[in-house]
């Protein structure tokens, strides 16, 4: 047993957890957030992300087919290694790493995206099967092998795993992992809330490279991550509060709500500052919920894009352009301030306003004619929101798209990894 799991699962035994609090089969929320905070395993060093990038690949899997299938893609993601499956239920693991000399340890969490089964992990390269390729960049990137195990809910791992790489995974900076909610839904049983800060900087963690959030405004103007048009006990711990966020001042939403994990709702500006600073996303989709919230948003965009600059980040900041109430606010805007934007309507409309990124839903297909004619007018295509493997894989092959918004980006991380 590793040295950092035995402490979570004393912590677990010691609890007296409800089932309430747990995630999937068996893993208290309170612990999995302490154990991902830590960043690396107990006993180790920290390894700088482009070492670790040294990891990635597409492995086969030699032990473990039944949690994930003969086939895997493993990349750093957010200063950790993440594991994406393409099982019917996809499997996905999250991991913090370190070296002990050249060994690396990797250690953390699994789960089905589409079941609640989740237990711990933990894998290792060592030394003469990779952990000294890590590190001396001379060395080829041949013959690297992850062992270890997983186990489930609380128990320790011991179901084994081993995965050898055999092929790299080319670099492709131009297609987008957009995460919905910034990243994921509360439904889905992530460690975060949806459009929270936290979950915002996990969703590296998930495979995204890029994260969609929900703007509202507050009764004093303060813009706002919120999807609901009300208040709700989907989103926020307990039942005092009702109706629309524009009821509430910031000063009381800060002072007496809470998202389903405890965390604050945050102020645009903070969610910003955090993607600048603390991720290395590079896009951000603004869905925007009111006509008033565009007006009110534009110097903190204006302040993020020097922000960004000033930190050596690219990043792109989209207004989203769902409706025509928002379209017809957002020409009122003086031309020079609006920025960037995604538009949702027809290729009309987004010619007409010179919009960045046309956004068509899923459901009209992958409109391969019109994708390529927004290529070639400088504009790039998004499609919203793919969540069933099936499709992501449609989409993938037969289509143009350069981001998918997706609630199970893990799932579209494996697909895209394995494509070409």
């Amino acid at each position: 047993m590793r040295r950092g799991i035995l402490p979570l699962l004393l912590l677990f035994g010691i609890a007296g957890v409800r089932c309430s609090d747990l995630v999937g089969v068996g893993i208290d929320f309170n612990i999995l957030r302490s154990s991902l905070r830590e960043r690396k395993p107990q006993g180790t060093q920290a390894i700088a992300p482009e070492l670790l990038r040294r990891i990635e690949g597409v492995y086969t899997t030699v032990e473990g087919h039944q949690e994930f299938g003969d086939s895997i893609v493993v990349r750093e993601r957010g200063g950790g290694v993440s594991i994406f499956c393409g099982t019917a239920n996809a499997a996905f693991v999250v991991l913090n790493a370190g070296t002990s000399g050249d060994t690396l340890r990797m250690e953390g969490y699994w789960r089905y995206a589409y079941r609640t089964e989740t237990g711990f992990a933990s894998l290792t390269l060592l030394p003469d099967e990779g952990g000294r390729a890590l590190r001396d960049t001379s060395l080829p990137r041949t013959g690297f092998i992850l062992r270890g195990a997983i186990g489930s809910g609380e128990n320790a791992p011991d179901r084994t795993i081993r995965l050898d790489r055999v092929r790299d995974i080319p670099a492709d900076t131009v297609f987008q992992v957009m995460g919905h909610r910034g990243g994921g839904r509360n439904s889905d049983l992530h460690p975060y809330s949806e459009n929270s800060v936290e979950m915002i900087q996990f969703a590296e963690r998930l495979g995204c490279t890029g994260v969609e959030i929900d703007i509202q405004l507050t009764l004093d103007s303060v813009p706002v991550l919120y999807h609901d048009q009300t208040i709700n006990t989907r989103l926020i711990q307990g039942d005092y509060l009702i109706g629309p966020i524009s009821n509430y001042s910031f000063n009381q939403l800060r002072r007496f709500a809470r998202l389903k994990q405890g965390e604050r709702i945050p102020t645009l500006a903070e969610a910003l500052d955090a993607i600048i600073t603390s991720t290395q996303l590079r896009e951000v989709w603004l869905d925007i919920k009111s006509r008033d919230v565009l007006r009110v948003i534009q110097p903190i965009l204006a302040s993020a894009r020097s922000s960004a600059q000033a930190h050596g980040r690219t990043v792109e900041f989209l207004s989203g352009l769902p409706d025509d109430d928002v379209l017809a606010a957002w020409q009122k805007l003086p031309q020079a301030t609006r920025g960037p934007s995604i538009c949702e309507l027809s290729p009309s409309i987004v010619r007409s306003i010179n919009a960045t990124v046309w956004a068509p839903r899923w459901t009209i297909g992958a409109q391969l004619d019109e994708v390529r004619a927004m290529h070639a007018e400088g504009r790039r295509a998004f499609v919203w929101t793919l969540d069933q493997p099936v499709l992501i894989a449609e989409f993938l092959r037969n289509g143009e798209y350069d981001a998918i918004l997706t609630n199970y980006p893990t799932v579209l991380a494996w697909h895209e990894g394995m494509r070409r």
